[in-house]
């Protein structure tokens, strides 16, 4: 799809036609996304179909393999709301305005600021993760397989909310623009908007299954980082929440570092790398909190409310 400067060829243009500059001016200068590009907006609406779905279904999953109440799924998401769309967030955007002029100068800020959204959201989400366990959990309920109802829940709510809500925004304000009258809006802001659009053209139809993907990894996750903070309660030890913060904020941090080194979203090839590095890690904190996890029958080291500090 290819956008034009209006003001450049509006006369030229309504010469040929017989039409004035003006009715010129008033017909859209590109065309909508439904005309040239119904594949892409086809898998957009399916990646976020699945992106609400997945949740749910693997929820209903869980709950007839492991005989586990839907309870301790909306526990996860709430915590997930708690502690990142209420409190995280609204800080991350914060810091973004008070960097705002130094992260496009510096890559020492920029790097720094990448390190800084990792690990506090490991603070934020595995602090929040103990808070849940603490508060609305019972200790007799604290148990491997809640643990992972309790980790979809709080991947769940980040897929159909936070990352499928905003999808569907985004998907919704590019179909506007794409049918616009370009010549309407602002110049400052039609460079932009045309190269968006422009984007949007250029990717394969299937470019949009990617966030699909990083969502059922990102649930994987959320359930290793789950069982792992369990450990927390069930060894008395402080030491597994930190491991829990330490590894949530690696894997975040491996995952931004990717996307600088790659050069952003553009390249296929890149993202593709990337994706296929969290759903690896994504596996591997999974299967070793499960290799980890006590049986059943397996009662805490000792009665506890909580984890205290090792001697």
């Amino acid at each position: 799809m290819h956008v034009h400067d209006e003001r450049d060829d509006a006369g030229d243009r309504a010469r040929r036609v017989g039409d004035s500059p003006r009715a010129e001016r008033s017909r859209p200068v590109t065309a909508s996304l439904l005309a040239t590009a119904p594949a892409w907006v086809a898998v957009t609406l399916l990646a976020l179909a699945v992106e609400i779905v997945a949740p749910l279904i693997a929820g209903w999953v869980a709950r007839r393999r492991l005989g586990v109440g839907w309870r301790y799924f909306w526990f996860g998401a709430l915590v997930f709301f708690v502690s990142q769309m209420v409190t995280r967030l609204p800080l991350v955007q914060v810091g973004q305005l008070l960097l705002a002029d130094a992260l496009p100068s510096s890559s020492l800020v920029r790097w720094t600021w990448l390190l800084a959204l990792s690990f506090s959201a490991g603070l934020f989400e595995e602090g929040g993760r103990w808070l849940g366990y603490r508060w609305l959990f019972r200790p007799e309920d604290r148990t491997w397989r809640r643990a992972v109802m309790y980790g979809l829940g709080h991947g769940g709510l980040e897929s159909m909310v936070l990352i499928a809500g905003l999808g569907a925004l985004s998907l919704v304000g590019l179909l506007a623009a794409s049918s616009a009258d370009l010549s309407q809006v602002p110049p400052e802001q039609r460079a932009a908007l045309a190269a968006q659009l422009a984007a949007v053209a250029a990717q394969p139809a299937w470019y949009p299954l990617f966030g699909a993907w990083e969502r059922l990894s990102a649930m994987t996750l959320h359930v290793g980082l789950s069982l792992l903070v369990l450990r927390a309660f069930r060894r008395v030890s402080w030491a597994w929440l930190l491991a829990a913060i330490l590894v949530h904020g690696a894997v975040n941090a491996v995952a931004l570092g990717l996307l600088q080194v790659v050069g952003g979203t553009a390249s296929p090839s890149g993202l593709l790398l990337i994706e296929v590095v969290i759903t690896l890690m994504a596996i591997a904190v999974l299967w070793g909190a499960l290799r980890l996890r006590d049986r059943e029958d397996e009662p805490p080291d000792r009665p506890s409310a909580g984890p205290a500090p090792d001697a």
